[in-house]
């Protein structure tokens, strides 16, 4: 946004008006300096400042030489309430005689023909102290009419709006990333250099702005520090153009702690938030098997660190396991419960108010206006979430997302539909040798397969049907009621089936990926 100088010329008291607007070049001539007020549409702190006008008290450097002359006289002018100057004492005078004269103006003041932006913004002070600005008029007959000069911004202006979102209770701190700070300055004509000097960190405030010099930058931009971790948003070779604005709204989900990826097409308006993505944790071996319709199903389980491992159970929604008990190889084996969880049940899950005076009843993922068999309310109607997937909390409680990071997720309902019906299920116990029973899985499209151990499943305390039945969930709750997640059911003969369960109950994750 420009912001216009105007520079009055004015008679001496001791001369006489008339004759001064005649022959205004024959004596000196003061030099009054105001500008005018430009309408801002920015008002968030910190987001608005030396936008359409300047802030009070600040200096700005007039430097007034004949045209070609090169020899410039310098003057700094105050800023003042309503686009108001006040000239310096002595006050300024146009160069006598007949010639042009040329005009610049910069700020802020102190500028030499380097120029570093400060790397802490958090303060306005700081924040304005790197905003440079420019304006000049060439060849300008000296006249009584005044002349009019427009600042521009030789920066590039970031603000940015970070909110949190699923997960995340407060953003601490906001940081840009890989700024070079510096630049040559030319003081006669307002040129500027390219970018230069180390990649720096600057501190800016959220809901605030930072101005850094016109660069390109590729990779890390935006620091975000939450109450849960770091988050990272990044770019690929994003141009930073001098004298452009670009307004970030972005909101922290809390799997985006790690490093994520930006949205293209940068626009000064609307939303763009920060999809969960984080780097790849799986375990050593763990492989992503296409099955013929472009979804990858990994060929192991969560827990589990071989192919035929039973893994960990979980209940519907918990991404840690209550209790974990088994080798690499689904073998039993002294186990211990975690967290202070006693069972696979109600009084252990971790989305159930249970045992109030106001009833039972769950608190996430759950239908509007649902009064639940057991699971009840007893008062006034329970108003739900009206969630049914765990892409609706941004997979927060995915426990496929959580142990395994990247884009691992549970499979929802219609994936594993898909894969009972394009796929063969052959019961086998003995695989590859291990003493370890299951379904061989083998795509009719592809040829790929992978092994789904009958791992079975935990209810309260107890493991039952190990050896004998597979159930696996889905990532989707039950179409009528919200306290039953739907889940992948299978035993020795048979086809595989889709069923329902209550949540609370532990049962294997398979994880698929795009």
């Amino acid at each position: 946004m420009n912001t216009r100088l105007f520079f009055f010329p004015f008679a001496a008291i001791v001369l006489a008006a008339c004759t001064q607007m005649e022959d205004p070049v024959e004596s000196n001539v003061p030099v009054a300096l105001s500008y005018s007020t430009v309408a801002v549409t920015e008002t968030k702190a910190a987001q608005n400042l030396n936008e359409g006008t300047f802030s009070s008290g600040e200096s700005v450097k007039v430097r007034i030489s004949n045209t070609g002359a090169g020899e410039w006289t310098d003057y700094i002018f105050t800023t003042g309430d309503a686009g108001a100057m006040t000239a310096p004492n002595p006050g300024p005078y146009y160069p006598a005689g007949a010639q042009n004269i040329d005009i610049v103006a910069y700020y802020p003041e102190t500028v030499g023909t380097s120029f570093t932006i400060a790397t802490d913004q958090t303060a306005d002070d700081d924040y304005k102290a790197s905003d440079l600005m420019f304006a000049s008029v060439t060849n300008q007959a000296k006249q009584a009419e005044a002349v009019n000069l427009s600042f521009s911004h030789k920066m590039a202006k970031l603000n940015v709006n970070i909110s949190a979102g699923a997960g995340v209770t407060s953003i601490t701190s906001v940081s840009l990333l890989n700024v070079k700070p510096t630049v040559s300055f030319n003081l006669e004509t307002g040129a500027v250099g390219e970018a230069d000097g180390s990649a720096t960190i600057i501190a800016m405030s959220n809901n605030g702005a930072a101005v850094i010099p016109a660069q390109t930058i590729d990779g890390g931009l935006l620091s975000i520090v939450t109450d849960k971790g770091t988050a990272t948003y990044s770019v690929a070779s994003k141009e930073f153009a001098a004298g452009q604005l670009y307004t970030l709204n972005i909101t922290v989900n809390l799997r985006a702690v790690g490093t994520t990826t930006a949205i293209t097409g940068w626009t000064s308006e609307g939303t763009v938030t920060v999809n969960p993505v984080t780097k790849d944790r799986s375990p050593e071996g763990a492989e992503a098997v296409d099955m013929g319709n472009g979804l990858k199903w990994a060929n192991m389980n969560v827990g589990a660190t071989t192919v035929t491992g039973y893994g960990d159970y979980f209940a519907w929604g918990a991404t840690t396991p209550f209790y974990v008990e088994h080798d690499a190889y689904g073998r039993p084996m002294a186990g211990q419960w975690l967290d202070g969880k006693t069972g696979y049940d109600w009084a252990n899950y971790p989305f159930m108010q249970y045992g109030q005076s106001d009833g039972n009843y769950i608190t996430k993922y759950t239908f509007a206006d649902e009064q639940i068999n057991v699971i009840w309310y007893d008062g006034n109607t329970f108003i739900g979430d009206n969630k049914t997937s765990f892409a609706d909390y941004d997979y927060v409680d995915d426990a496929a997302r959580s142990n395994w990071g990247g884009g691992w997720r549970t499979p929802t309902d219609a994936e594993w539909t898909w894969l009972r019906e394009n796929c063969t299920w052959t019961w086998t116990t003995d695989y590859n040798s291990t003493g370890v029973k299951g379904r061989i899985v083998t795509s009719k499209i592809n040829g790929n397969s992978i092994f789904l151990p009958a791992a079975g499943f935990r209810e309260d305390d107890t493991l039952n049907e190990a050896g004998s039945y597979g159930r696996y969930w889905s990532s989707s709750l039950d179409e009528d009621f919200s306290d039953l997640a739907s889940y992948l059911f299978f035993y020795p003969s048979g086809k595989p089936v889709r069923n329902y369960y209550p949540r609370s109950c532990g049962f294997s994750i398979r994880p698929v990926t795009e």
